[in-house]
């Protein structure tokens, strides 16, 4: 009798261990998932940030030409061009943060 019980508590605690140990693997992938959706979206920031700044510098330095030489040219015309780009994906990816 004595055998029966060891045998069947040691089958219980066996069971409940791998539960146990199923729920923790379970919250831990969730955990993982949500962190790389975390970095994912930082990367995404600061892509979004490091574009919008080479635009603003590009604009700058065309303005700056323009200004010297008295008139505009192709580089003024090819940065506001990616400005407008740079702020067409910004205002898209505020919108998206908000809803």
């Amino acid at each position: 009798m004595e055998t029966l019980f060891t045998v069947l508590l040691t089958s219980v605690a066996s069971v409940f261990s791998g539960v146990v140990l199923f729920l923790i693997q379970s919250h831990l992938k969730k955990q993982r998932k949500k962190e790389e959706e975390r970095e994912a979206e930082k990367a995404n920031q600061m892509t979004l940030i490091i574009r919008t700044l080479n635009s603003l510098g590009k604009l700058t330095v065309a303005n700056s030409i323009a200004l010297r030489d008295g008139h505009t040219n192709g580089e003024l015309k090819d940065a506001l061009k990616e400005y407008k780009e740079v702020e067409t994906d910004l205002f898209d990816y505020i919108a998206s943060v908000k809803n």
